[in-house]
C-alpha cells in the first residue's frame, strides 16, 4: 500500500477542493458585483443638485444612504453596532457632499461605500 490517501479519500478531497474553489469564486464575484436598487443608483451629481436646492428628493437620497449604512451594521457583523462610530447624519451627508463634488459621475451607492471605507481606514470601525 502506498503512503497517502485511499482512492476514495483522494476523490473526496478533490471534490471538496473543487467545491471550495467554486464557492470562493462565486463569493468574490458577489462581493464586487451587485445590483444597486433605488436611489443609490443615481449619480452623485444628482445628490449635489437635490442637496443644494433642498428638493423633496433630498430626503429620498439621504434615507437611502442611512438605509445602506444600517444594512452594513446589520449584515457585516462589525465588532461595533454602528460602523460610523456614532457620527451624526449631517456629518455623513457632508462627507458625501465632498465626495460627490469630486466624483459627480459615481453613484450615490459608491459614495456611501467610500464613506464606510473611510471609517474603516481610520480604525473607527472594525
Amino acid at each position: 500500500m502506498k503512503w497517502g490517501k485511499s482512492p476514495a479519500a483522494a476523490a473526496n478531497a478533490r471534490v471538496a477542493a473543487f467545491l471550495f474553489v467554486l464557492l470562493s469564486a462565486g463569493q468574490a464575484r458577489a462581493a464586487s458585483e451587485y445590483v444597486i436598487l433605488g436611489a443609490g443608483s443615481r449619480p452623485c451629481g444628482s445628490w449635489l443638485q437635490v442637496r443644494s436646492q433642498a428638493l423633496p428628493d433630498t430626503a429620498v437620497l439621504q434615507s437611502w444612504v442611512l438605509g445602506y449604512i444600517s444594512s452594513v451594521n446589520a449584515n457585516l457583523l462589525t465588532s461595533s453596532p454602528d460602523v460610523t462610530a456614532g457620527t451624526g447624519p449631517d456629518a455623513l451627508f457632508s462627507w458625501i457632499d465632498g465626495y460627490c463634488a469630486t466624483h459627480p459621475l459615481d453613484s450615490v451607492a459608491r459614495a456611501a461605500r467610500a464613506l464606510l471605507d473611510s471609517f474603516l481606514a481610520k480604525g473607527k470601525a472594525k
